[in-house]
C-alpha cells in the first residue's frame, strides 16, 4: 500500500487509487523497514534515495516527495477569497483519513513537505492558509516548521481526538499558543469534544448536495456547541447550493461553485462588456490606434479601469501609464488586449462573484502561461494566456463556450483549446484546469507531457496565485 501512494503522490503510476481496507500488516511500524524498502523516490537534486525515517518516525524533509499542492478558495461572507484550503489529491484524502495512522501520518508530511517549499507568507499575504492534518500528525516536525500568522490547522479524523483526549488537548494548546489557529472538520457532535470545540475557532460543515432543511437541520443540531465560532461551508458544487449556504450562519464557503456551470437563462451582456468585445475585436482586427484610442475615449471608466489594472504591482512596470495611447506605445496591442480581457469580470452590472472568478481566470491563465516558458515563444504565450483567461468566459457571460468566442475574434490555435480541447494550448491550459480540480492524476499525465515535472508545476502555481493576487 505505502509503494502505491508514493508511485501516486509522485506520478510513478497513473492507476493508483489508495484502497482504505487493504492491509498494511506488511510495514513494521517501529522500524519502518518496510517503507524503506518500498518507498525509493527522488529528493529535490534529483538524487535517487530511499525515504528517511529518524527514531521518532519523523520523515526527512529533503525526500519527502515533489507533488503539486492543490488549492481550492475559500470565500467571505462578501464573496471575496479569504484564503485557499491545500490539500493534495481529492481522491485520496478521504480514503487516507480512513487508513492506518502510519498511512495518515505519511499523507501529512507529504502534504506538509511540499506546502514548506511554496513560501506561505509570500503567497498568503492577509489571507488564510487552510491545511487539514490528522491528530496522529500533530507532533510531527514539519508542523513545527510551518510559519505561524495566518495558518489554520484544520483537524480531521476527529474520532481520534477523543481517544486520547487529554494529550491531543495539551497538544493543541501549546498549537494555539505558539499562534496556529484551530478548526475542526467532521461530526462535531461526538461525545468529549465540547474541550476541543473550545479550543477551535473553525468549524468546517460538510453541506454537498445537501437541501435547506437538511443544512438548517444540522446546523440547529451543533448550534449550541459552536457558539462564537467561524462557521466554514465545504464541498459546495454548485451556485443553488452557495445560495442556501447563504442564508445560513456560515462565514466562509468553499467548494468549486465559483467555476460550475449550469444552465443560464439570460446572457450576462450589458452594454459595458459589449464595448470591451468591441475594443477586443478591433486591436484583432489591426485597427488604426487612433480608431482604438477614440473607441476607449467614448467610455471613459472603461479607460481608467484599463489603466488602473496595467499599473497594477501585478504588472510591474517601472513606469506609470497615463494614457490610451501610451499604453498602446509602451505595451503593445498583444499586453492591451490580455489586460481588456480581465474588464470583462468587472464591466457592467455583473455579481459579488465575478471577482472571484476572475482570480481563478487569472491564477488558470497565468499557471498556463509559466508552464510554457520553455516551450512556446512570447506571442504564444499570449495566446495562451488569452486563452487561459476566456475559458472561464462562459460562466461570466452565462452563455455556452460557442456562443462566446462569436462575440470576438479569436486565433484558430485558441479556438480550437476552448471549444475542442485539441492544439498546442489544450495540454496547458487543461493542466491549470486539472491543479484546480485536484486531478493528480491527470496532472501527472499532463506534465509529462508538456515535459514539466512536478515540482515545477508546484513553483509555477505559487507564482500563479501571487501575481493573480497583486494585479486583482
Amino acid at each position: 500500500m505505502l509503494r502505491r501512494l508514493f508511485q501516486f503522490l509522485t506520478g510513478q503510476n497513473h492507476q493508483v487509487l489508495l484502497d482504505a481496507e487493504e492491509s498494511v500488516s506488511e510495514v513494521v511500524d517501529p522500524s519502518f523497514v518496510k517503507l524503506n524498502e518500498l518507498s525509493t523516490i527522488k529528493n529535490i537534486n534529483n538524487q535517487s534515495q530511499v525515504l528517511q525515517v529518524n527514531s521518532e518516525g519523523i520523515f526527512n524533509e529533503n525526500t519527502i516527495p515533489p507533488s503539486v499542492v492543490c488549492r481550492e478558495a475559500v470565500l467571505d461572507q462578501s464573496q471575496k477569497v479569504a484564503g485557499y484550503s491545500f490539500t493534495l489529491s481529492r481522491s485520496v484524502n478521504e480514503r487516507v483519513r480512513k487508513s492506518s495512522e502510519l498511512i495518515q501520518r505519511l499523507y501529512d508530511d507529504i502534504l506538509l513537505g511540499n506546502v514548506l517549499r511554496m513560501d506561505l507568507k509570500r503567497l498568503l499575504g492577509h489571507r488564510l492558509a487552510f491545511i487539514p492534518i490528522s491528530p496522529s500528525s500533530l507532533d510531527r516536525q514539519p508542523l513545527e516548521q510551518l510559519p505561524r500568522e495566518g495558518i489554520v490547522l484544520v483537524i480531521t479524523s476527529l474520532a481520534e481526538l477523543t481517544q486520547q483526549s487529554s494529550a491531543y488537548i495539551a497538544r493543541l494548546t501549546i498549537l494555539k499558543s505558539s499562534g496556529f489557529r484551530i478548526g475542526l472538520q467532521g461530526d462535531v457532535t461526538l461525545p468529549s469534544l465540547q474541550p476541543f470545540l473550545d479550543l477551535a475557532e473553525f468549524v468546517f460543515i460538510d453541506i454537498g448536495s445537501s437541501d435547506l432543511g437538511t443544512i438548517k437541520s444540522r446546523i440547529d443540531a451543533i448550534s449550541l456547541q459552536v457558539m462564537g465560532k467561524f462557521l466554514v461551508a465545504t464541498n459546495i458544487r454548485l451556485l443553488d447550493e452557495f445560495h442556501v449556504s447563504a442564508k445560513l450562519p456560515f462565514q466562509y464557503f468553499q467548494g468549486t461553485f465559483v467555476s460550475s456551470r449550469e444552465e443560464w437563462a439570460v446572457p450576462a451582456m450589458d452594454a459595458g462588456r459589449i464595448k470591451i468585445l468591441s475594443l477586443l475585436n478591433l486591436i484583432r482586427q489591426d485597427a488604426e490606434n487612433a480608431t482604438i484610442v477614440q473607441t476607449f475615449k467614448q467610455d471613459p471608466a472603461l479607460s481608467f479601469k484599463v489603466l488602473r489594472y496595467i499599473n497594477s504591482a501585478g504588472f510591474g512596470l517601472a513606469t506609470k501609464v497615463s494614457s490610451i495611447e501610451q499604453a498602446l506605445l509602451i505595451l503593445g496591442r498583444d499586453n492591451l488586449y490580455r489586460w481588456l480581457t480581465l474588464l470583462l469580470f468587472t464591466s457592467g452590472t455583473g455579481n459579488a462573484l465575478d471577482s472571484a472568478l476572475m482570480e481563478n481566470a487569472l491564477v488558470r491563465a497565468r499557471l498556463a502561461e509559466l508552464c510554457a516558458k520553455d516551450a512556446l515563444p512570447a506571442n504564444e504565450r499570449d495566446e495562451l494566456f488569452v486563452a487561459g483567461i476566456f475559458s472561464l468566459l462562459d460562466i461570466l457571460l452565462r452563455m455556452p463556450m460557442e456562443k462566446v468566442v462569436e462575440q470576438v475574434s479569436l486565433p484558430s490555435s485558441v479556438v480550437e483549446a476552448l471549444l475542442h480541447k485539441s492544439g498546442k494550448y489544450a495540454p496547458y491550459l487543461e493542466l491549470a484546469e486539472a491543479c484546480e480540480a485536484f486531478d493528480h492524476e491527470r496532472i501527472v499525465i499532463l506534465s509529462n507531457q508538456i515535459g514539466v515535472d512536478l515540482s515545477e508545476v508546484s513553483i509555477n502555481q505559487t507564482e500563479a496565485i501571487v501575481w493573480a493576487e497583486l494585479a486583482n
